[in-house]
């Protein structure tokens, strides 16, 4: 006889598990079309190398050998294991029997447009090297005195980053950044969820087709409305083309929330502060706050046996003023000199007698305040004696 009652239940549960094979191969299929999708349409993410910080706000992803872009430049990124620029992907040791400086600036010095290589750090690099002299370069775009000092602390104290020499560049874009990350509280600890979170975003943003469109136009919805509200780069207001370096930009201003500067056009020529009287007790406001950090800095070297220099260099205004010590430079050098700071002056290299305009053609990229490789051969070659005396004097008097 057939048991009709036990057929049933088998019958039922093999309806069940029948449906929940279907559903997970359905979701299997949907999922590797959805990669496979991505692998052809996903476009090349010319700043996959960028990544937040819990401590320092954001920084370079270690261990990347990928194309940046800048503007309508693209060129190589390689990042060591420390998550700094360099000309190939190795891993740092914490310590070294070589004199180490460790370079510290914003898009400048991080060579943004410009392969490593070919920037100043990448030339001293590469020439002091065999002198016994070691370059590590920890900038990255947008930092400024506090960032700077943050980022130290957390490769001296937490990462247990051995160095002999912090060199800091600071120029006028600084003013406004202080201004920017003035409500940025780095997390004393970081909790394993958000970090493991962050990896899997980025892994899906980078593969999964659907994820990376639902993200971008996500992200663009938030970038357009803050370009819309800050007018970025049209002192008459009218809306400007997208660009990636913009879009860079706005992603930097999560933690400021005054309307008010972000709506006038004048807040994001931040090069010409200092020559603007509307805009000038925020530009001193801007070079307060740094110093604040840059005191900071200072403690922390003196207490690790580490030498701290800082130096300026100057945008396109300044180099078309033609003033080579004016008032952002002497606050700059008198702040140093106060606080037993070494300090270097890189405007002279730009404001030599030369015409004014000629020098922004043959040493920035063009249109743009950044060195193209012929201004940043011109600063190694300032730079090398000056870092070549210290390590002789340094080694002297050990």
């Amino acid at each position: 006889m057939v048991d009709y009652n036990t057929n049933t239940k088998r019958g039922k549960g093999w309806v069940v598990w029948t449906i929940v094979k279907r559903v997970v191969l359905s979701l299997l299929i949907i999922i590797g079309l959805d990669f496979l999708t991505g692998m052809i349409l996903i476009p090349e993410n010319f700043s996959s190398f960028r990544t937040k910080h819990y401590y320092y706000h954001h920084g370079l992803l270690p261990n990347q050998d990928v194309r940046g872009q800048w503007g309508s430049l693209i060129y190589p990124v390689k990042t060591n294991s420390l998550g700094f620029m360099d000309s190939t992907v190795e891993k740092i040791p914490l310590a070294s029997n070589n004199y180490r400086i460790l370079i510290l600036g914003d898009s400048h010095s991080e060579g943004v447009g410009v392969p490593y290589l070919n920037t100043f750090s990448g030339i001293l690099a590469r020439d002091l090297k065999p002198k016994g002299i070691e370059i590590l370069n920890a900038s990255c775009i947008s930092y400024s005195p506090k960032i700077e000092y943050l980022k130290a602390r957390y490769l001296i104290d937490k990462v247990g980053l051995k160095v002999n020499h912090i060199f800091v560049l600071i120029d006028i874009s600084d003013l406004q950044n202080e201004l920017v990350y003035d409500k940025f509280n780095p997390e004393l600890d970081i909790h394993f969820l958000p970090d493991f979170m962050m990896h899997v975003e980025r892994f899906l943003k980078a593969h999964s087709f659907i994820y990376y469109m639902a993200s971008t136009i996500h992200d663009h919805k938030q970038q357009d409305e803050f370009l819309k509200t800050a007018k970025l780069f049209d002192k008459e207001g009218k809306e400007e083309e997208d660009n990636n370096t913009a879009r860079l930009y706005a992603g930097f201003f999560d933690h400021f929330d005054d309307k008010t500067l972000l709506s006038d056009p004048q807040f994001h020529g931040v090069g010409e502060w200092y020559y603007n009287d509307n805009f000038k007790p925020l530009a001193d406001k801007g070079i307060d706050m740094g110093e604040h950090y840059l005191e900071l800095l200072k403690k922390l070297c003196d207490g690790n046996g580490i030498k701290l220099t800082i130096s300026v260099h100057p945008w396109h205004p300044q180099v078309l003023i033609g003033d080579t010590h004016d008032y952002y430079v002497r606050r700059w050098q008198d702040f140093a000199h106060q606080n037993n700071i070494g300090f270097i002056n890189l405007f002279p290299l730009f404001i030599d007698g030369e015409n004014p305009v000629m020098v922004n053609k043959m040493y920035y990229i063009k249109d743009d305040n950044h060195w193209n490789e012929f201004g940043h051969r011109k600063v190694a070659s300032f730079l090398e004696p000056l870092f070549l005396n210290e390590y002789y004097h340094d080694k002297d008097t050990r």
